[in-house]
């Protein structure tokens, strides 16, 4: 047994009551949401299936009431209701007038026209029946004369009183009879209208039928969502009045013949090896059964999973159209309704498996954190996690072991440090923290870890750099602008007035923060390249003079002469930084280093683009790129001043700056 597992597990066996409570913690959890997300599915289930099956019923609706009009302007038009009129004149009296009338050649002239109205629309076949309930005009010889079924009768007694229909899809041996020969051998559904003589009585309804399997049958199968996904309608009867998705499963198992349709042949009960005894599907039993008790309820759902027609497990939503005697339902499988669930069964059982080991991963985990804990410190800093990384060093989130203050502290990598990184890093150290300004980043220690590296803690900062800020939002507001640079000019002044130059001011090395109640606090980071220039120990701790910094933000004396920086260096860096806070970018760009350090030698550099909404600020900056150093501004103390004056006539308030910082709500960030 490894050592760290031993230790956990005596903790275990020492705080047994505590990891059997945090087990039966974590089950009730995960039952508790287990349980809400299955009834969450079964309300969107439920809600989704409602909203399908609107949907549909929608598009036919859409559909019937369009055909409607149409066979409604037909039965208007004179011709038809001169023929009409002819005809029924014709056919009153005996079944035998009723037959010759259809065979005479009024009846030619009444199919032409109605040919003629159609303009191309495919229909099945068209007839006129009388207010007697017999056939005076129909394509089909076989049928003049004949009186249509009691059923039928009754569906075109609206229409012979004076208003249009639908029928759902019925064979003709309903329709007409099982002793007529059937002449239209697929199931049609039929629009009526009423057809009025001259003197504007009702003589006869006007029939047309369409195909069932056509456009009727495709409004509904248009809507098969995901793999399993069906719509269809059904008939009082329990009969499928559409064509099935399943339509080869069904001929498989031998519920269709091959080549036929599902169109009124195939009743929707369950196959008997589902093991549900019943003669209809729960969801069409259900239908049916609110149908027939008068209940104002004429649509629901069944998100209980429920053998289909097939024998699979499906959930549904159905609604009764009483206008049209049919019914519309929408199903989808059960395992894809439900296939969240499914997931989340597994990571259930999972849990559950896992939840002998828990406590003992928990005490292993627990204690490998206190291990790291003592073996990742620097002197009195306990280091929580890595929040930075540079070329030498790594910045991590810290707090101090006795007065538990959250700090910064950074640690140089000695593996990748040479001698001159040390001491520049050493000199960092001991210039930074000679400084106090309330705009430059406090010190508070410095020293080495247990493994020699060494480290300096630094106040841990609550904002974003100035690079993270612009990339985010875009160029800043004047004001601000002018806020950000006074704390920048506050912090160089006295580093200045110190003998130091900073010599890498650049956006990434400036932040705004949250501290002390107060908002948009100013902090100057990062005196890697701080350079004292009191005395004759000035000179870089390099071997040879090397270009070190940023070049789009370096003063064009120092690119010539990398030995060459001075105090008005920084305020070039300071000029360069306000350009890009108003204009979102620095003011030269370039394919590669080398072409940025070009244009900054010898391009002269764009106004910023505050030159309307605050020309002083636009001229302060162009007065700080100037490529002469003796053209810039004397001191960074004579930029405070400045600076000041600016805000005095457009400032940034402490209103404005906590507005932003409780609208935005930036990621914290620390210093680096």
């Amino acid at each position: 047994m490894t050592p760290p597992l031993r230790r956990g597990l005596q903790l275990l066996a020492r705080r047994p009551v505590e990891a059997a409570l945090a087990i039966a913690i974590v089950l009730a959890i995960n039952g508790w949401i287990y349980v809400g997300v299955r009834i969450s599915l079964a309300e969107l289930a439920r809600a989704q299936l409602r909203t399908l099956v609107d949907t549909q019923v929608t598009v036919l609706e859409t559909w019937i009431a369009e055909k409607r009009l149409n066979v409604q302007r037909w039965s208007a038009d004179p011709r038809i209701e001169a023929i009409a009129g002819q005809l029924a004149g014709a056919a009153a009296g005996s079944p035998a007038a009723a037959r010759a009338a259809c065979l005479s050649p009024a009846r030619g002239a009444l199919l032409e026209t109605v040919d003629t109205l159609r303009r191309g629309e495919p229909v099945a076949a068209v007839n006129l029946v009388d207010p007697a309930g017999r056939v005076i005009a129909s394509r089909f010889d076989a049928y003049c004369g004949v009186t249509v079924a009691p059923d039928t009768m009754a569906k075109l007694a609206p229409v012979l009183a004076g208003e249009s229909a639908f029928a759902g899809p019925v064979s003709e041996a309903e329709r007409l009879g099982k002793d007529v020969a059937r002449e239209i051998e697929e199931p049609t559904v039929w629009f009526s209208a009423p057809v009025r003589d001259a003197s504007g009585r009702i003589v006869a309804a006007l029939n047309v039928g369409k195909s069932a399997g056509d456009r009727f049958s495709r409004i509904l199968t248009a809507a098969r969502t995901g793999a399993s996904g069906e719509a269809y309608a059904f008939d009082g009867r329990g009969r499928m009045l559409s064509e099935s998705r399943f339509g080869a499963a069904l001929v498989a198992e031998g519920r269709l013949p091959a080549g036929s349709s599902a169109i009124l042949n195939l009743d929707l009960s369950p196959p008997p090896e589902s093991g549900e005894a019943v003669p209809l599907t729960r969801l069409i039993a259900a239908a049916l059964a609110a149908r027939g008790a008068d209940s104002p309820a004429l649509s629901g759902e069944v998100v209980t999973p429920y053998p289909n027609y097939l024998g699979t497990e499906v959930v549904g939503a159905w609604r009764w159209l009483p206008a049209y005697s049919l019914g519309v339902v929408v199903e989808i499988g059960a395992t894809e309704a439900f296939a969240p669930l499914t997931r989340l069964e597994y990571a259930f059982f999972a849990v559950l498996a896992m939840a002998g080991i828990l406590g003992a991963v928990l005490v292993v985990a627990a204690w490998r954190i206190e291990r790291l804990q003592r073996e990742h410190a620097a002197g009195n800093y306990d280091l929580i996690e890595q929040i930075g990384e540079g070329g030498i060093a790594r910045v991590y989130r810290a707090r101090h072991r006795l007065l538990k203050r959250p700090t910064a502290v950074k640690i140089v990598k000695l593996a990748m440090a040479t001698d001159e990184m040390l001491a520049r890093f050493d000199r960092e150290v001991r210039l930074a923290s000679q400084l106090s300004h309330p705009n430059t980043v406090e010190i508070y220690d410095y020293g080495r870890t247990d493994k020699g590296e060494p480290y300096y803690a630094m106040e841990l900062l609550d904002g974003l750099d100035l690079q993270a800020l612009v990339d985010r939002d875009g160029p800043l507001p004047p004001a601000r602008v002018a806020h950000i640079l006074r704390g920048v000019a506050g912090s160089l002044a006295e580093a200045h007035g110190r003998g130091l130059l900073h010599r890498d001011i650049k956006p990434a090395n400036v932040m705004v923060c949250r501290r002390g109640g107060e908002f948009d606090v100013v902090k100057v980071l990062d005196f890697g390249l701080v350079k004292d220039i009191r005395g004759p120990q000035s000179r870089d701790l390099t071997r040879s003079l090397q270009v070190l910094g940023t070049p789009a933000f370096m003063a064009p004396e120092r690119i010539r002469n990398p030995g060459a920086a001075e105090a008005r260096s920084d305020l070039y860096a300071l000029g360069a930084l306000g350009f890009f806070l108003l204009a979102g970018r620095p003011p030269f760009a370039g394919d590669s280093d080398l072409s940025i350090a070009y244009h900054v030698v010898h391009t002269p550099a764009p106004r910023p683009p505050a030159s309307g909404s605050a020309p002083a600020l636009a001229d302060l900056i162009m007065r700080c790129l100037e490529k002469d150093p003796a053209r810039r501004p004397a001191a960074a103390d004579e930029i405070v001043t400045l600076l000041d004056g600016l805000l005095a006539e457009m400032p940034w308030t402490h209103e404005q700056a906590r507005e932003w910082w409780s609208r935005e709500q930036p990621p914290p960030a620390a210093s680096g």
